[in-house]
């Protein structure tokens, strides 16, 4: 064959590869269905269309005859992801059933692509998140894990069970199980009529009597605060407990009075409660999937610490976060050490804005207060006296945030406790040392010598501690209870404006 026509050949054979017609997946692919522009389902075609490349363009979910057993499974995945607090119309329900409808192939190929993005959207959703932390909030510093679609696909593809394997992507972790179980409850206390309402009026106390004492009883029991017993309109000793129990879930003084704030907290919409408890569960997406073994966690919203290990709380302490203006801000970290008779050595801002206009003010005000001044820096020397009080929990981070000890223990009798400058401060510090160095030989009484030594001592951690730092409004409590707080840093706000963003509906129930 001469060498022209060798060429001739080869640009006949090429021409005839060129105007080959695409699969109909790939055709899909170029030009996916109108659904696939939804938000947060485009951004998952590269990994879709690298998944059917490496599969030479085959159906994973549908053929001639519709859905087939993985795609069902699927879909049955996807009618569930109301339970995880997630939006079904996310997940495009109408044009999925739609395309499965048609007996096309065309329509059969758009049908699989569609359900290939909505698996790695779904998957995203509920093991990653909806949104993305440190866009929702600059406050926000969780480290972000990597998600890969692709992985995904594949994995969802090759379980005998695909859609229960999807539904494995949610977090682990028993605080999560327990809360989506809530929301179930909330719901079905909606569908029986939702709660009672409280009347407003004047406060009543224990002796009172009378209609709204009655109401009151009613209200308690139904929610769960009083067991079910006799009906009476006296405001006797068990209803006292009651009331004292509902407003310790709802972060009210737990003073038995029946009073205005009480009535502002039972008359808050069943709905925004279950708006607040689908944030919570967005909230736990965010932290990593560790639901095992020990580890710290600050509920900021809670004013709380708390220590777990594995399914159990095993120490809870209050504590005093940052003040609206020194917001403490929501990451994770890994304690490393803790710090006996700690220095302070006080912040820069706090140094200007603070300490030296007193010094200038009151000359002699450092020295007084124990603090050393180099002209420089300044530093507060360990004692009863300091800042930071006798015990410092460090968790090296970028916000310079830790735990601490403080000797302003009154704050630590107030519901609301925003007070600090970031930092969080425990009412029970002694406690929790002795609870993290048991294992390391240290007693209660070892670490009060240490501390009446007035030396600082710094003791390493043989196994660092996760430490999470989170902001949760409504959580469940030891008492099998949900408990509810304010949003005292308008963060839910910032979170509902962020989901309605990238979320199909309203985000509200």
């Amino acid at each position: 064959m001469s060498r022209q026509l060798v060429i001739l050949v080869t640009l006949a054979l090429a021409a005839s590869v060129a105007t080959q017609t695409p699969s109909p997946i790939e055709a899909a692919l170029q030009r996916p269905p109108a659904a696939a522009a939804r938000p947060g389902l485009e951004d998952g075609l590269p990994a879709v269309s690298a998944f059917y490349r490496t599969r030479g363009y085959q159906p994973v979910w549908a053929g001639p005859a519709g859905l087939n057993a993985a795609g069902e499974s699927v879909m049955r995945a996807l009618a569930r992801a109301d339970e995880d607090g997630l939006n079904p119309d996310d997940y495009v329900p109408k044009a999925l059933a739609d395309l499965a409808s048609q007996r096309t192939p065309e329509a059969t190929a758009n049908l699989d692509v569609l359900l290939s993005l909505v698996v790695v959207r779904f998957a995203r959703d509920v093991g990653w998140g909806i949104t993305v932390p440190s866009e929702v909030d600059r406050a926000n510093s969780y480290d972000v894990r990597p998600f890969d679609g692709g992985l995904v696909l594949g994995e969802v593809t090759a379980a005998a069970d695909p859609g229960e394997t999807l539904r494995q992507y949610a977090p682990p972790s028993f605080v999560y199980g327990l809360v989506k179980r809530a929301l179930a409850e909330l719901r079905a206390r909606r569908t029986r009529g939702g709660w009672t309402r409280a009347t407003d009026g004047p406060t009543l106390r224990k002796g009172d009597k009378g209609p709204r004492v009655a109401e009151l009883r009613t209200i308690l029991t139904e929610r769960g605060d009083l067991p079910e017993g006799p009906k009476s309109d006296e405001f006797d000793a068990a209803l006292v407990d009651g009331l004292k129990h509902f407003q310790d879930r709802y972060g009210l003084d737990t003073d038995g009075i029946y009073g205005k704030k009480v009535v502002l907290e039972m008359n808050v919409p069943l709905s925004q409660r279950i708006e607040q408890v689908r944030l919570g569960l967005e909230r736990l997406r965010w932290l990593p999937r560790t639901s095992t073994g020990r580890r710290i966690a600050v509920n900021i919203a809670d004013f709380k610490a708390y220590v777990f290990d594995d399914d159990r709380v095993t120490f809870e302490t209050r504590a005093v976060v940052g003040k609206l203006f020194h917001a403490t801000p929501m990451f994770t970290g890994r304690m490393t050490y803790l710090v006996i008779n700690p220095y302070w050595n006080v912040p820069v801002s706090i140094m200007r804005a603070e300490l030296l206009p007193k010094e200038k003010n009151d000359p002699g005000y450092l020295a007084r207060n124990h603090f050393e001044y180099d002209g420089k820096s300044i530093r507060q020397q360990p004692g009863p006296w300091n800042s930071l009080g006798r015990f410092k929990f460090m968790f090296p981070n970028p916000h310079n945030i830790y735990l601490h000890d403080t000797p302003a223990r009154a704050l630590f009798n107030a519901s609301d406790r925003a007070f600090s400058h970031g930092c969080v401060r425990l009412d029970k510090p002694a406690e929790l040392a002795a609870l993290l160095l048991a294992d390391q030989g240290w007693t209660a009484q070892r670490i009060a010598a240490a501390v009446q030594t007035g030396t600082e001592t710094v003791v390493n951690l043989e196994k660092p501690i996760p430490v999470y730092i989170s902001y949760i409004t409504a959580f469940l409590g030891q008492d099998g209870l949900m408990h509810y707080r304010r949003d005292v840093y308008g963060r839910d706000k910032k979170l509902i404006t962020a989901l309605q963003q990238v979320s199909q509906g309203e985000w509200d129930r």
